[in-house]
Parts: structure tokens; C-alpha cells; sequence
């Protein structure tokens, strides 16, 4: 089965919204010493795409992103779209500081975007700070396997 150039370009340009979605299920449950991966484990991707490939990341999937992940945790429909938004008018920016070579600073900036979004959420009960923690050190492994899977989708758009 042949499938046009037009419609792989497309698929693979909704795979970063899938990613994210993803995360944010697998990470609805998941917990590192009582604290739980969310809200910073779904930031990794999102601040990956809006640096690299903010045109794969469009403002309707964030809108989407973020009342999915308002709906499926109880909150305030349309907080976290709001953050994710902020994110995707600043983050583009970070592109001129960064390159792929210099991964501490990516990882750096990474850390004080999560922690300002972890601000905007309620730094309450020390439950988020684990949270950014974790994340934090998680970031270094999805931030590789996005690498590769940018890398090799680069070629289908």
C-alpha cells in the first residue's frame, strides 16, 4: 500500500501530539518515592518540540494537551493550556541560545522552564519539588529518544 508524501508529512507532524498524550497517560499512574511524574514528565516533549520543531507542536494540539491533561488530573479546564501557550510564545526564542551540541544547556534550560511552570502550578507540599526532581533527571533519556526520532522523521517532511 502506497501512501502519498502529503499524508506521511502529516503523520509524522502529529506524532510529537501523540508523544505528549502518551506521557501524560503512562505518567497518570506512575510515581518515584511517593511523588508523581506529572506535570513534568509531559513538559519534556513539549519543551523538545517547541525548541526544535515548534511548527510539529501547533497551538490547537496545545490547547488540547492541555485540557486533556486538566480533565484527566480534575483541574481548572484551561490552566494548563494557558501555561502551555506562555510556553510556546517564549520557548521559540531559546532556540538562539541552543544547539543540539551543547546538551547542559539545554538540560539547564530545561530545569528552570520546569521549575517555572511547577511555580505556576503551586509549589505545595514539596510533592511538586520531587516531581521536578525527577523529571529533571529524566529528561537527559527522552530528550535522547526524541533526538533520534526527530532525526529520523526529518526525512519524511
Amino acid at each position: 500500500m502506497k501512501v502519498s508524501q502529503g499524508l506521511l508529512s502529516f503523520l509524522v507532524k502529529c506524532l510529537p501530539t501523540v508523544c505528549i498524550a502518551f506521557l501524560i497517560l503512562c505518567g497518570c499512574s506512575m510515581q518515584m518515592g511517593g511523588a508523581p511524574l506529572l506535570p513534568v514528565l509531559y513538559l519534556i516533549p513539549v519543551y523538545y518540540w517547541l525548541v526544535f520543531r515548534p511548527t510539529w507542536l501547533p497551538i490547537v494540539s496545545l490547547l488540547g494537551i492541555g485540557f486533556f491533561y486538566d480533565a484527566l488530573m480534575g483541574r481548572e479546564l484551561g490552566f494548563s493550556s494557558a501555561i502551555l501557550l506562555f510556553s510556546a510564545l517564549g520557548l521559540p526564542y531559546v532556540r538562539v541560545f541552543i544547539t543540539r551540541h551543547v546538551f547542559y544547556l539545554m538540560w539547564g534550560l530545561f530545569c528552570v522552564y520546569s521549575l517555572v511552570v511547577l511555580c505556576l502550578y503551586g509549589l505545595s507540599g514539596g510533592i511538586l519539588f520531587r516531581s521536578w526532581i525527577y523529571g529533571i533527571s529524566l529528561y537527559p533519556l527522552i530528550a535522547w529518544c526524541l533526538s533520534h526520532f526527530h532525526v529520523r522523521c526529518d526525512a519524511y517532511v
